[in-house]
């Protein structure tokens, strides 16, 4: 959970033509092998398991009606293919509606966000960017995004995305189990969910009739990707929790991303980094000082959003963080320190529209975004 304690501070080398149409052909089956091979690893361990349990089904249900001659002999082997085959069918039933997913072209209006408001995506490689379009594409299609008493228009569901992805994406088998629901609240809330003047949440992992549930405030979220020079972005910050989550327990201590050995040296850091926020010899926001969970979330925003800064004042907790979630950011730091400064791609409404249609940007995109 994240809240505003008071007193607190509230050149990407790929042109818009060449992703939206490629239109080299050497580019564009570049950029199409890059997909094909992605999750490819993940589509053979389903299908295999799916097909050993087939099978294993298959066989049962033989033996079943053999033993039990509740039907003819020669009626025990097609029940078991039978069997075999919805049981397979049951089991890539996610793979097939993944394959669907991401068999639909990547909406323009999406990637129009992604280029104006997320400085991490304009820093990554293209091959890299083929790789985000795609887990954004998942996650959207995969996971429900609901405004609560607020309009949920494009740039809300792509920052929620967003923000998912961002600190998987050195995980490329991540599956967000986690999480089934994203609330979208117009402001910020209290503990008890509700809304109105001086509540002070930012946002909520979900637990107990919630689990499986986040709440954002929705100006909060677009201010943590309008503002990434200040080290805070809620969405981030919670799906931070849902990562030291992956072990079962938000305690700060993510032990299925943490090698064994790596644990008692994180937790020692942790709490040397506390002592220098409590004596006021750190930028790291004091928010981090609520809790274990707290600090993890906390200066894993400035991880993502500053990493060069993160390296060059405190490299022991970069290099920890970045073993973490297997992220080298070190290298991409200047990259996403210039767009940051250059802010995202702007366009005017009488511009041509990013998608390539031929229309006007007012007249395009412009509505969707």
């Amino acid at each position: 959970m994240l809240s505003q304690s008071p007193g607190s501070d509230g050149e990407t080398g790929v042109g818009w033509s060449e992703i939206l149409r490629c239109p080299d052909p050497a580019r564009g089956r570049s950029l199409a092998a890059n997909e094909q091979k992605l999750n490819t690893a993940w589509e053979r361990r389903v299908q295999g398991v799916a097909l050993v349990s087939a099978v294993i089904a298959g066989v049962v249900a033989v033996a079943a009606g053999i033993a039990a001659k509740p039907v003819p002999w020669w009626l025990a082997p097609p029940l078991g293919l039978l069997v075999g085959g919805l049981w397979y069918g049951l089991s890539t039933r996610k793979l097939r509606r993944r394959r669907r997913i991401l068999a639909q072209p990547f909406p323009p209006e999406w990637e129009a966000v992604l280029q104006k408001e997320i400085p991490f995506f304009r820093a990554l490689e293209p091959a890299e960017q083929v790789d985000f379009r795609r887990q954004i594409q998942v996650f959207l299609g995969e996971k429900r995004i609901t405004g609560i008493r607020t309009e949920l228009d494009t740039t809300a569901r792509v920052l929620t995305a967003a923000s998912a992805v961002i600190p998987i994406f050195g995980f490329p088998e991540w599956k967000w189990d986690q999480i089934r629901e994203v609330l979208i609240y117009p402001e910020r809330f209290a503990e008890d969910f509700s809304m109105g003047d001086g509540h002070r949440t930012l946002g909520m992992v979900g637990t107990g009739a919630m689990d499986g549930m986040m709440i954002l405030a929705r100006p909060d979220l677009l201010q943590g990707f309008r503002n990434p020079g200040d080290k805070r972005n809620v969405g981030l910050h919670e799906f931070a929790h849902l990562v030291d989550k992956s072990d079962g327990t938000i305690d700060g201590v993510p032990e299925a991303r943490l090698e064994r050995e790596a644990v008692r040296p994180w937790l020692d850091l942790m709490r040397r980094k506390m002592l220098e926020i409590e004596r006021g010899d750190s930028d790291i926001n004091p928010y981090a000082l609520t809790n274990e969970a707290e600090f993890f979330a906390v200066t894993s925003e400035y991880f993502f959003e500053r990493p060069g800064v993160m390296q060059r004042k405190h490299p022991e907790l970069y290099a920890m963080l970045e073993r973490i979630f297997r992220q080298k950011l070190g290298a991409r730091a200047l990259r996403i320190s210039k767009e940051v400064l250059a802010g995202g791609k702007r366009f005017g409404r009488n511009s041509p529209c990013p998608c390539g249609s031929g229309n006007k940007f007012k007249r395009c995109c412009l509505k969707k975004v």
